[in-house]
Formats: structure tokens, sequence, C-alpha cells
């Protein structure tokens, strides 16, 4: 029963250890199970698939005074204890886009036993430039201090972001001035997922142009030196111990995207941190976020891949399940 309380099987070819060695895998880590840009898309519901096992919390607020963006929701498997934690940012050019719009993922983590957690923040029409920043790690901060009242663990707390937010998780990742604001570091977090994104050099994405350039502008204003001091690829060198990274892109990402998430690997490693790369094939930019966990996805074991290195995580084993005798 589901409680709601308050307001084409892919082998994958993993390359991936808890060294800093080998972290950049140059290659797609399967053959693609569908064209990564297909003519014509499924429609996709981003509304939450709820397991039948979860208990949903919605509207927390996860500051005094709350304004309506800054409140979260909190899936938990019931019964978990000390579970891990997935802390997502959604994403929208930072000027759109809702912690509902979450697919998948709320029934995919609670069946792995790992505790969900899906954010808002204050758009950049609402404040900008670093109240988005701010409020992901004051989000951090809620989640440090509650999580365990929902059965998760604050010391194995994963920061998963998409597009936008993989920005904002990288940003509050690296530099460590939003956590210090609430109490934390970055290595109070567990890891760092960017989850299909690019915007980590900010001078460089406006120099690109696109639609990214009116979006930056809009959020952070016109100077570059602002622009710089919100690039996370900026701040590698800024704080230590770092948390671990796990960038990963869609085989259908733009080369620029690609590039820069390896750009960044790349950099965290040879600042001594710990940081690696998968690209994720048959998938863009909008299905590797919104079908994930769906059966068979390629991107669930990369995911869970992560879970396991970053916080100790295993694979729940069924009820039915002896295994003192196999």
């Amino acid at each position: 029963m589901i409680r709601i309380l308050g307001s084409s099987t892919v082998a994958l070819w993993l390359i991936m250890n808890a060294t800093t060695s080998a972290a950049v895998d140059p290659t797609p880590i399967a053959t693609p199970a569908q064209p990564a840009n297909p003519t014509t898309r499924p429609v996709i519901d981003k509304s939450p698939v709820i397991a039948a096992n979860s208990l949903v919390y919605r509207e927390l607020p996860y500051v005094e005074q709350a304004h309506k963006q800054q409140q979260l929701d909190v899936y938990s498997p019931q019964g978990v204890k000390q579970a891990p934690v997935v802390i997502f940012v959604h994403g929208g050019e930072w000027t759109k886009g809702d912690k509902s719009e979450v697919s998948r993922k709320p029934k995919f983590f609670n069946e792995n036993d790992v505790v969900f957690v899906s954010i808002n923040y204050r758009l950049s029409g609402t404040a900008p430039h670093p109240a988005q920043a701010d409020d992901v790690a004051a989000a951090v901060r809620w989640a440090h201090d509650h999580v365990a009242e929902y059965g998760g663990d604050p010391a194995r707390m994963l920061l998963m972001g998409h597009s936008a937010g993989c920005h904002l998780v990288s940003l509050v990742g690296l530099d460590p001035q939003y956590l210090a604001k609430v109490g934390l570091k970055p290595s109070d977090l567990a890891g760092v997922v960017p989850w299909s994104g690019g915007a980590y050099n900010l001078p460089e994405k406006v120099e690109q142009g696109g639609m990214y350039a009116g979006y930056i502008r809009k959020t952070f204003g016109e100077s570059i030196e602002a622009w710089r001091a919100a690039s996370p690829m900026l701040h590698v060198e800024d704080f230590k111990p770092l948390p671990r990274f796990f960038y990963t892109s869609a085989e259908g990402d733009r080369d620029t995207s690609i590039a820069a998430s390896r750009k960044m690997v790349e950099l965290i490693n040879s600042a001594g941190g710990q940081a690696r790369f998968t690209l994720v094939p048959g998938r863009d930019h909008s299905t590797i976020n919104h079908q994930l966990g769906e059966t068979n996805d390629p991107a669930n074991l990369v995911f869970l891949n992560y879970l396991e290195v970053a916080t100790g995580w295993t694979k729940p084993q069924p009820d039915n399940v002896d295994n003192n005798n196999p």
C-alpha cells in the first residue's frame, strides 16, 4: 500500500572502481539499445511513479519562512534504516522545472532500498544567483539533519542533478562557500552525480552561443566575473578533500556537453580528487533522465554502481531468498 503523508537486457561493461585511475571510459559502455536521436520519440510522463512500499512526504519546507519554491518531497521505502539517500536537483535552465518531474526515480530508488529526496529551488525569475546554489545547500542541510527520520543515513548522501541541476550540484560540491553557509562542507557528501549536463564553464558556454547564453545572462547577470565565479570548472582547487564525482552523459548529448563532463573529470582527478565519466548509450538528454528506472534501462546499473562505490550500497535480496541455503 502507498501511503502519502503531509502537504532488451543491455550488457553493461563498466570501467568503474574506487580509485582515481582509469576513471574516464572513452567509449560508450554498451551497444545502443535504440538510436540516440530517434525521429519520433514517445511522450514521457514526468509525474512520479511510486513503489508499493513507498511512504511519500510532500511539500516539506527546508528553510524557515520558506518561499513556495523552497520545498522538497521525500520518498522513503517503508521499514528502511540507515539507507543511502539520493537528493535530486531538477533541470530547466535555472528558469523552470519542478521537483515533481521525476518519472520513475522514486520507484526505482525505493525498490532498491534508497531514500529519494526531490527538491525545488528558487528559479531565476524569483531570485537571481546565488539563490539557486544557496537553496541546494540548504536542502542538503535539511537532509543531513532530518533524513534519518525517513530511514536515511546522512553519512551516505548522493547529490544528483540533471541539466541545469548538474551545474548546481557541481558548484555546491566544488565551491565550499555554499555549504559553509549552512555549516557543512563538500566532503560531507558521499558523492555528486551530474546526470547529463555541460554548463560547467559559464563564459565558455556563453561564447558557444545558443539558448544557454540567454539563460546564463538571465540567471547570473551580464558580468563575466560573475560567470567565472559561478563556474564549477574554476573551483576544482578550492577545497580538499572532495567528495566523489560521477559525471554521466547520454550518447545523444551535445558534443560540447560530453567534452565538458570529461574535462571536469580530468581536472578533479588531476587535483587529487576521485571522479569518473560514463557515457550511456541509446539515450539523449531527456531520456537519460526520465527513463531511468525503466526495466532494462541502460542507465540503471550505472547509477547503482555509483551507489555501491560511494556508499557501500548492495542490491536488496528478495524476501524469499535464504542466503544461508543457496
